[in-house]
């Protein structure tokens, strides 16, 4: 096996951990953070939580049965990524590669720099630890894996300690894949961990013993190369497409938005506020992102999974709110006709092309819509999004604000553009 080369850095209970170091009350007690108070599913759970059970995905009532002193806090997205932009920083004077993987996570490539400037990567990991403390605060901790790739590395932090440096090699590779589970394997999901354990199957080693034809029968081509790279510790597919440089420098190819409501909405003029709000947050990111798109998509969906939606392509390109909007009343109005209630929410804007690459609209229409669209940009870069709204959107019950993908999906907005 090579030199490890790879770190992956992952911060302890973020998103509860954050919250903790912002409220000293809140430390050493068992708390939960949800989208916003009133929510029934768990999006992060803290250290103590954990220890008695709690997991991100769990249900609220359920998990305050489980403890009754369970403290329960909305979600802050504005903080997560001021704080990962922080680790990102830190993260950049270390190595010139750094992938962030998602708000809590990411990837440190020190091929081009460790041959002279690191020579202990157990220290460094210990060294990063103490800088992020430095930059979040003390009650902030963090894993560090160590590997030879980012599975490897990502598998280490994974399998390590609270706030510990976990290193991956030659020396314990075997037996770390004959005893880690499914669970603790990037890129294996609930429904292929529950498939590969009715055969058997528990960890990644046990792959190596089965025939390749077998694998195909059971999992198909591509799953069956894919449980064999990792038996062997090898970068799956999804992991290897950050060595792509297409694939890094890739612009974003669409925006979307997204939500789901408290309830079932039975309103029309409701569903349009909330629709209204979204499409406004779509066109603002596009628009920073100097991008303009042709095909625009409304997805409603309901009760039982039921399912409304419609997209169409244009010759033209969109980058206005006006446009989006008049689009969705037509469908509103022809196509949709009050179907059923839905609870979530789903609007986009694709096939996106930067704005130097076509020629802008000389009718005045398109000019007017413009020279508005421009002005409140204005205002929102300044303010914030959605500091002036239409009379529509005023009679709303709250304003939907943007917020952050524990993905970050769209983490070339979030980190170039905001």
């Amino acid at each position: 096996m090579k030199d490890s080369k790879f770190l992956l850095v992952d911060i302890n209970s973020y998103f509860a951990t954050l919250a903790q170091q912002e409220n000293p009350y809140l430390r050493n007690k068992p708390l939960v953070v949800v989208k916003d108070l009133g929510r029934t599913c768990v999006i992060a759970a803290s250290k103590e939580a954990k220890k008695l059970g709690i997991k991100t995905g769990s249900n609220l009532h359920q998990a305050k049965q489980l403890v009754p002193n369970l403290v329960v806090i909305p979600a802050e997205f504005e903080m997560y990524l001021s704080a990962t932009k922080k680790l990102k920083k830190i993260f950049c004077n270390i190595s010139p590669d750094v992938q962030v993987y998602s708000l809590d996570e990411a990837f440190i490539d020190l091929s081009s720099c460790r041959e002279y400037l690191y020579q202990d990567l157990q220290q460094l990991g210990q060294e990063i630890q103490q800088q992020i403390k430095r930059e979040l605060g003390d009650w902030v901790t963090a894993n560090v894996g160590i590997g030879n790739n980012r599975f490897l590395a990502k598998m280490a932090a994974e399998i390590a300690s609270k706030g510990s440096v976990f290193k991956i090699d030659s020396d314990n590779i075997d037996l770390i894949l004959a005893t880690v589970t499914f669970e603790d394997v990037c890129g294996v999901g609930y429904r292929l961990s529950k498939k590969l354990s009715k055969l058997g199957i528990y960890h990644p080693y046990q792959i190596r013993f089965y025939r390749v034809e077998d694998l195909e029968l059971w999992f198909g081509s591509f799953w069956s190369r894919e449980l064999l790279k990792m038996a062997y510790g090898e970068e799956p597919h999804h992991l290897s497409l950050l060595n792509d440089q297409r694939f890094l420098s890739q612009r974003m190819r669409s925006v979307s938005r997204s939500i789901t409501a408290w309830q079932k909405i039975t309103d029309l003029s409701e569903i349009k506020r909330i629709v209204l709000n979204l499409s406004r947050e779509v066109i603002y990111k596009a628009r920073r992102m100097n991008l303009s798109g042709r095909q625009v998509g409304l997805y409603l969906i309901g009760g039982d999974n039921i399912c409304w939606g419609k997209h169409l392509t244009f010759k033209d390109f969109i980058n206005h709110t006006k446009e989006m909007v008049q689009l969705f009343a037509q469908w509103f109005d022809h196509d949709w006709r009050g179907q059923f209630a839905p609870i979530k929410f789903v609007v986009f804007l694709s096939l996106l092309e930067p704005n130097d690459k076509h020629v802008n609209s000389l009718l005045p229409s398109w000019q007017k819509n413009e020279s508005l669209e421009a002005a409140l940009d204005a205002i929102d870069d300044k303010y914030g999004l959605h500091t002036v709204r239409s009379g529509l959107m005023i009679q709303s019950k709250a304003v939907i604000q943007p917020e952050v993908t524990g993905f970050l999906g769209d983490q070339d907005y979030q980190f170039n553009y905001r």
